[in-house]
């Protein structure tokens, strides 16, 4: 979706992608739906019951909308689902620039507890202290634009959109994706399509959410291709095994780098394997 290049992502970049993945799925069967009721409905009387009609699964009375309402609905049905779907995908960037930075900061040298398997790795105090204002942040501009300075790349007008685009996601969050006149206020020149006035509902176009979706992608890649390294990779493989041990399910002492890879894509040198042994069984 984002940068056209290939590189040994991090798993934390590779279960962005997948959760990337899976919402486009939820998106195009939404799609699929509204395609199919576009198609049948006309063919309805106007004034029958939708849900009667269409034998659906549920009481007919719960959707007492007729063919014709359901009918005039279903655009305004699409715009508001991809603004909710803004909304997860916007959770899906915030955690995987929490996820790299935790990585990134414990690679290259700023965990606390390494010499145990017995808890997740925590960073040091000087880790939490540079990593903070992403780790303790709620709000994604701030976070890209720390990401930025920690590191040392340029998202360009990426980071821009993605201040208009978390004043949307906050407006669905907060207000119900109301347009009150304070969102106007802060993204004046910021134009949706729907072009919503003060307090109308707001929506998005496929158009609109790919891009938003792109230019997220993009950010979370040139971090990756940034940082992604072999003592990163490490770092990833611990936390995971640490995960698992706490959950009860390691695998067998033997089987342990099939499942590394088979269920986490992380390769780990031959060399490195006795040390990660020792810690875990």
């Amino acid at each position: 979706m984002g940068i056209n290049k290939t590189w040994n992502a991090t798993l934390a970049f590779r279960k962005f992608r997948d959760k990337t993945h899976e919402l486009s799925k939820i998106y195009w069967v939404q799609q699929i739906g509204a395609d199919y009721l576009s198609d049948i409905l006309p063919k309805l009387p106007p004034d029958s019951n939708t849900a009667k009609e269409l034998k659906c699964s549920f009481d007919f009375r719960m959707y007492p909308a007729t063919a014709k309402e359901t009918l005039a609905w279903i655009p305004t049905y699409m715009d508001r689902n991809r603004l909710y779907l803004l909304v997860v995908y916007t959770a899906f960037l915030e955690s995987y620039l929490k996820e790299i930075t935790f990585l990134h900061l414990a690679s290259i040298g700023h965990a606390s507890n390494l010499g145990t398997s017995n808890e997740t790795i925590q960073l040091s105090p000087i880790g939490k202290a540079l990593g903070a204002p992403i780790l303790r942040s709620s709000t994604v501009p701030d976070m890209i634009k720390y990401a930025s300075s920690l590191f040392e790349v340029d998202f360009g007008k990426n980071a821009e959109d993605w201040v208009k685009l978390y004043q949307l996601r906050c407006e669905v969050a907060h207000n119900g994706g109301i347009a009150t006149p304070n969102f106007l206020k802060k993204t004046s020149g910021f134009k949706l399509a729907a072009n919503p006035k003060e307090y109308e509902m707001m929506g998005l176009t496929w158009e609109e959410l790919r891009a938003s979706m792109k230019a997220a992608d993009e950010i979370a890649a040139t971090i990756d291709i940034k940082v992604a390294s072999y003592a990163l990779c490490l770092i990833e493989t611990e936390q995971a095994l640490r995960e698992t041990k706490l959950m009860n399910a390691l695998p067998k002492r033997t089987e342990l780098w099939r499942y590394v890879h088979d269920e986490f894509g992380l390769k780990i040198k031959h060399k490195d394997r006795p040390e990660l042994e020792r810690k875990f069984y």
